[in-house]
C-alpha cells in the first residue's frame, strides 16, 4: 500500500479537511482514498485548526470486472462475491462499485444490491436485475425464507452459543458519520444469534482470548453484528468503529495492521438457490497469527 502524505495545518492552510485537499491536489499529489485528521477518519467539511495532522492517502486503485466473481444467477436473482475494500454501491469518492462491475460483467444492464455490505466487509451480496427479481427477493424476506450467514474473528469471551437482541439506532460521531447504538433516542428490533466454532487463547498479538464466530442475523439493520459483537464484550477484529482491535504482533514481534473488518458474509440461501463465498485469505492469516489452525475454518459446516 502506498504510504500516506502527512501534512501539518498551517496558517491560511484554510478552515475545513477539503482546504488542505485540494491545496495537495493543486501540489500535484495524487490524494482521494482515507483522509485520517489527528489519527482519527475525516470528512471534507470537518473543521482544522494550525498545527492539526492530517493523514492523506491515494485514491483505492479502480476495480475492475476481474475483481468480481458471480457465484449464483437465475431469474434474475445474483449472488456475487465482494472483496474488502470495494463498496456495495458507487459513493461520493467514486462510481467503482460491486454493481459497476456486475454491470460490466454482465456486458451492461441494471442492477440494483439487494443486500449489502460495508466496503471493508467482504462476502456474498445478493442483486437484482429487474423488477419480478426485486419482488421474488422482497417476498422471501417477508416470509423469512431468505438466510443468511457470517463469519466474524472476535476478541473476547463469549458462551458457546446465544442470542443479541439489543435493539439499535442511528447517531452521528464527533465527526459527523453516522454508527449505531442501543442508546440512541430512536431504536429499531435487532436480533442475532451467534455460534463460537472455534477458539484460542491469549497470544502475543493479544491480550484477550479469541475466537471465530458465526453470525446469523434475523434482522438487517445498519452495522448490526458489528454493534452486537461489541455489546457483547467480544469486538470484531479491525472494527475500530466499535472498539475493534487494530494490529495483531506475530510471535517474531512482527506488527500486522488490520486494514479491513474481520467479518465476511459466508452464505446467502433463499428457496431457489443458495451461493457461498470462501474465508478470505487474510481473515486465514489474521488467525493463524493468533494461535489457530487452518483446519478451525472447517469447523463452519454447510
Amino acid at each position: 500500500m502506498t504510504a500516506a502524505i502527512q501534512w501539518v495545518v498551517q496558517p491560511g492552510d484554510g478552515s475545513a479537511v477539503g482546504d488542505v485537499l485540494a491545496k495537495a491536489r493543486a501540489l500535484g499529489a495524487q490524494v482521494g482514498g482515507r483522509v485520517l485528521l489527528n489519527g482519527r477518519p475525516a470528512a471534507p467539511d470537518d473543521p482544522i485548526e494550525p498545527g492539526d495532522r492530517i493523514d492523506l492517502w491515494p485514491a483505492d486503485p479502480p476495480p475492475d470486472a476481474a475483481r468480481v466473481q458471480i457465484l449464483a444467477h437465475r431469474d434474475g436473482v445474483l449472488c456475487a462475491n465482494k472483496p474488502a475494500g470495494l463498496p456495495t454501491e458507487s459513493t461520493p469518492r467514486g462510481p467503482d462499485s460491486l454493481v459497476s462491475g456486475i454491470i460490466q460483467c454482465l456486458s451492461g444492464g441494471r442492477a440494483h444490491a439487494a443486500t449489502r455490505l460495508d466496503a471493508t466487509v467482504s462476502g456474498v451480496v445478493l442483486c437484482t436485475l429487474g423488477r419480478d427479481a426485486a419482488r421474488w427477493v422482497q417476498q422471501w424476506r417477508d416470509r423469512g425464507q431468505l438466510e443468511r450467514r457470517y463469519v466474524a474473528i472476535v476478541a473476547g469471551f463469549l458462551p458457546d452459543q446465544g442470542d443479541w437482541d439489543w435493539p439499535l439506532g442511528k447517531i452521528r460521531d464527533r465527526g459527523g458519520r453516522h454508527r449505531v447504538s442501543h442508546q440512541a433516542p430512536r431504536t429499531r428490533r435487532a436480533h442475532t444469534h451467534f455460534v463460537v466454532r472455534a477458539r484460542v487463547e491469549p497470544s502475543p498479538g493479544a491480550d484477550t482470548p479469541a475466537a471465530i464466530v458465526e453470525l446469523r442475523p434475523a434482522t438487517g439493520r445498519m452495522h448490526q453484528l458489528r454493534a452486537h459483537a461489541a455489546l457483547g464484550g467480544a469486538p470484531i477484529l479491525g472494527d475500530r468503529t466499535y472498539g475493534g482491535q487494530r494490529q495483531l504482533v506475530a510471535s517474531d514481534g512482527q506488527v500486522h495492521e488490520l486494514r479491513r473488518i474481520a467479518l465476511h458474509a459466508r452464505q446467502v440461501l433463499s428457496p431457489t438457490f443458495a451461493a457461498a463465498a470462501p474465508v478470505p485469505p487474510e481473515l486465514r492469516k489474521w488467525w493463524r497469527l493468533l494461535g489457530g489452525e487452518d483446519g478451525d475454518w472447517d469447523r463452519l459446516g454447510a
